[in-house]
């Protein structure tokens, strides 16, 4: 049983290999200091790797078909109406709940799928997916003095597509303040669990990392000042906590150059598994009832079944065929501009998101997850807007979640040994108060 402070600083969309550049070339000494008196190693994130199911992950520490936030998007397949999972959604209790119950106090800063917040015996500042501070913090009594300290749940990522040094400013604007009202958390009173999550890493990946890894002296310069900035916050953590404190920091995924965006139902439109009854489709209403398949963000892939869509077309019999095909068909798409293969693997829905049922009792009426998940190569984006005009494109985005090149650091060994992904980590942070 933990009965020192257990501090987990999370640092959205960091690599593993990104932190190892620096711990070469003799910088983030704070951090690189903190995993020579520990681990530090790779870990990976959960399919497919996107903040929000993996931090409902590491906050619940079971695998995403147990706690039920599979994306940033789901629909409802009986209304065709979409809409964003929340802490509504998860069907397991939250390591702050947990602890709650227990009696620990604990604080939550900015981790996602917080939102909305619950009753804890502690402090929850939601994380980017809550809309704002007054519907997003428990206790509400905090809310004014957040607001005093201008602090800001997101950095405004609208800025990258017509201001990008507008853009990286603010990303030091958020930044300060979170790491400023996270010291002054820090110091208010003794916490059980203290865990900090900093967003600004992964926005700043998104529409940077290609310049990054060209070596763009500009763009060098800033992230070696933005991440001196986490690696002083980190120092200072470790500065003002009881040296037997136990120290988590980590990421939820990778990060890759990204190279295409991929528009999938664009490929099924073309393919004739998709037709629309509006010229310029905006939602799933628009959605022809002879349409065979469409597809969600990131790359899933659900089949325009009868009895379970809406205005089902495809029957029982034909299901399994047709995801056969759709299968087949996806492992030979490529790259329009240089003929890459695109999709690397093509997984069946309850393979991946209903692993513990046996597969003659899989009934794909009566399950919400995607009927195939299509899992790209590195350096693809499968988007899921409904209409685009062409197959691929190459946007302000420079830069993409990978799956593997997660990172993991702590002071505690054993901690670190039994931990090989980021639900995984969640698990062993919930057995120190065990």
């Amino acid at each position: 049983m933990s009965l020192t402070p257990v501090i987990v600083i999370a640092l959205d969309g960091v690599p593993f290999s990104l932190l190892r550049y620096y711990f070469e070339r003799g910088k983030m000494s704070c951090i690189k200091q903190l995993a020579d008196r520990g681990a530090f190693k790779e870990i990976v994130s959960v399919q497919p790797p996107l903040s929000a199911p993996a931090w409902a992950s590491f906050l619940t520490g079971v695998a995403p078909h147990e706690h039920g936030i599979l994306s940033f998007t789901e629909r409802d397949a009986r209304s065709l109406n979409w809409y964003t999972p929340n802490a509504a959604h998860l069907r397991q209790p939250t390591l702050l709940q947990k602890l709650s119950d227990k009696g620990r106090r604990v604080f939550s800063m900015n981790i996602p799928v917080t939102y909305p917040p619950v009753e804890i015996n502690g402090i929850s500042i939601c994380g980017f997916l809550g809309p704002d501070l007054e519907r997003g913090v428990y206790p509400t009594s905090e809310i004014s003095f957040l607001k005093n300290k201008a602090y800001r749940i997101d950095s405004d990522v609208n800025l990258a597509k017509t201001d990008m040094a507008a853009f990286l400013e603010d990303l030091h604007v958020v930044l300060d303040r979170r790491v400023d009202t996270a010291r002054y958390y820090a110091l208010r009173e003794r916490w059980d669990l203290f865990m900090v999550h900093i967003m600004e890493t992964d926005r700043l990946h998104h529409f940077t990392f290609e310049s990054f890894h060209r070596g763009d002296p500009d763009m060098l310069h800033f992230y070696d000042a933005l991440y001196g900035k986490i690696d002083r916050f980190v120092g200072w953590m470790i500065d003002h906590h009881p040296p037997d404190s136990r120290f988590v920091l980590l990421s939820d995924h990778g990060f890759t150059v990204l190279k295409r965006e991929i528009y999938l139902n664009h490929w099924l439109w073309q393919q004739g598994y998709l037709r629309f009854t509006h010229p310029s489709p905006a939602n799933l209403h628009h959605i022809h009832p002879d349409s065979r398949a469409y597809s969600l963000y990131p790359g899933r892939i659900f089949i325009n079944l009868r009895g379970r869509e809406k205005n089902g077309r495809v029957t029982l019999e034909a299901y399994d065929s047709l995801r056969r095909e759709l299968t087949e068909r996806l492992l030979a798409l490529r790259d329009p501009i240089d003929g890459a293969p695109v999709i690397k693997r093509v997984l069946r829905g309850e393979d991946v998101y209903a692993p513990h049922i046996p597969a003659k009792a899989h009934n794909p009426h009566y399950v919400s997850y995607p009927d195939l998940l299509a899992l790209p190569y590195n350096g693809y984006d499968l988007k899921g807007v409904l209409w685009y005009r062409e197959l691929s494109a190459k946007t302000v985005y420079t830069g993409m979640h990978s799956f593997d090149d997660a990172f993991l650091i702590s002071n505690d060994k054993s901690l670190a040994e039994r931990s090989t992904s980021i639900t995984d980590v969640g698990r062993e942070v919930a057995a120190l108060f065990a």
